[in-house]
């Protein structure tokens, strides 16, 4: 007897702890297994009903411990529900990107305060949308974003079932007029809004999706898609997916893979394809006449005048660590004069500064060290020179093919 209450004792202690460790386990054991058990391993059938109603003593005494932790649980949250809450009307008409910058700015959020706008949400995303706002040009396309954003963030595309409504996106315009960084942005908003589950973002072509056999194609395109469930697959250039000629099986099977893809993740997957408007009908949304009514969204950018192109270069001079040392005047009647050669906008400027590095170093090579890295119009006129030649070929004259900047 004296056992059997140093036993339940023993249990007791135990009984206290809410979880067992190794240690704990295995010292239990070794009292039952040395105290409980005849000589030939069988426990004795008074020590078994002993262990059993101790058992279920400890058993029954957390049951009603737990339970009045979850009556606790139950009464602090409904006494959450009746807190008072500050409520805070913010009446603002919102038509641009400032605007919506401009509440947030005005509006700290605050976690006991009830609002009528998703406030909260603004807040997380302040960061993308001055990027956005920031951006040189691009008027038209900073107000598609705004909309698309405005009806997703206010749940408009959610149905009775919970089922939600497209986010597929086509980006209209030429190379280098920023469709990328547009994208990359759309994607970091929506995964912080919490729109898309995960922060993922990939930029394909043709060669990612297609293989060079029927069949192969199917599982590469499958495969990259499943890959950015939950966030942003951008396909550039998506005409080079089709062509001119409907017999082109291996772009047909991708494009017919993806539109089944497109309806299959509506609520979990945004897909962004890029390209001149022109090509993208006439190719992609040709092939597979299912596609553009899962693009429901199209954006278009606008072309840059030559004061917004002037802007993108001097700020690649300024990123890329150079000064500009010329006139403003001059320089801003030169890009008036010539801004219509730069076809390829951002690109073009991003070629155009090279070559004036080239141009700078051929000029300053055994000058005084303080004329390094400050562009004068000579740089430019003879860097734009070099541009024109070598504009068709889209490449380096020969003599400066192994030349790196």
């Amino acid at each position: 007897m004296n056992k059997s209450k140093k036993f339940i004792n023993y249990l007791d202690e135990h009984a206290s702890k809410n979880d067992m460790n190794y240690l704990d386990y295995n010292g239990l054991m070794y009292v039952i297994e040395n105290q409980y058990y005849n000589n030939i391993g069988i426990l004795n059938p008074n020590k078994k009903k002993i262990i059993q109603n101790t058992y279920n003593t400890i058993n029954n005494d957390k049951k009603l411990d737990n339970d009045k932790k979850l009556d606790n649980d139950k009464k602090l949250d409904n006494e959450d529900k009746y807190v008072k809450k500050n409520k805070v009307n913010i009446d603002k008409s919102i038509y641009t990107l400032t605007d919506l910058i401009d509440v947030i700015n005005t509006n700290e959020y605050c976690h006991d305060t009830e609002y009528n706008i998703d406030l909260e949400s603004l807040h997380k995303v302040k960061k993308e949308l001055v990027a956005l706002n920031d951006m040189i040009g691009m008027e038209t396309i900073k107000q598609s974003v705004l909309e698309q954003m405005l009806f997703f963030i206010q749940k408009l595309d959610i149905d009775i079932n919970g089922n939600s409504d497209y986010k597929h996106t086509v980006i209209y315009g030429p190379p280098g007029t920023g469709k990328t960084e547009i994208a990359k942005l759309i994607g970091n908003m929506y995964s912080k809004l919490g729109l898309l589950n995960k922060n993922v973002f990939k930029k394909v072509t043709r060669s990612d999706l297609i293989a060079g056999y029927l069949g192969q194609t199917a599982i590469k395109t499958n495969k990259i898609i499943d890959e950015c469930i939950g966030g942003v697959l951008f396909i550039d250039e998506a005409y080079s997916l089709a062509s001119n000629d409907n017999g082109d099986s291996f772009s047909k099977e991708c494009l017919d893979t993806l539109c089944e893809k497109l309806s299959d993740h509506k609520n979990d997957l945004m897909v962004i394809i890029a390209g001149y408007e022109d090509e993208l009908k006439n190719t992609f949304f040709k092939v597979n006449k299912g596609l553009e009514s899962r693009f429901i969204w199209k954006f278009n950018m606008d072309k840059y005048d030559a004061k917004e192109l002037q802007q993108i270069f001097n700020k690649k001079v300024l990123e890329s660590g150079w000064k500009l040392d010329c006139d403003n005047g001059i320089l801003n009647k030169w890009f008036e004069i010539n801004y219509k050669d730069f076809v390829n906008y951002g690109r073009d400027m991003e070629q155009l500064l090279t070559y004036i590095k080239i141009s700078h170093g051929k000029r300053i090579y055994g000058k005084d060290t303080d004329l390094r890295k400050k562009i004068i119009m000579d740089d430019i006129k003879n860097a734009f020179k070099i541009f024109k030649n070598n504009r068709e070929k889209n490449d380096l004259p020969k003599h400066l093919q192994n030349f790196y900047i």
